[in-house]
């Protein structure tokens, strides 16, 4: 990645559709399910969602845990701001 002139990485945002499709065999749909149940930590610009590539590039490494062993968070706490 290039850096800024204060030395700063810019991040690189993807929406959940293009989140999925990078990540594979996964829907955008369990990408969500997944934001919700705080295992995906995700940037929120007003109403839309995004993944940052390095969490895509965490969620390739480590992969995501299976949805029905989660406790499920309403608030989505696994969101980053």
């Amino acid at each position: 990645m290039n850096e800024t002139e204060n030395g700063v990485v810019p991040a690189v945002l993807l929406c959940l559709e293009e989140a999925a499709r990078r990540l594979g065999d996964i829907s955008p749909w369990t990408l969500r399910k997944h934001v919700r149940r705080g295992s995906v930590h995700v940037v929120r610009l007003g109403v839309r969602v995004f993944l940052d590539a390095q969490e895509v590039d965490r969620i390739r490494r480590e992969g995501l845990p299976p949805l029905s062993n989660q406790p499920f968070k309403p608030n989505g706490s696994g969101d980053a701001h």
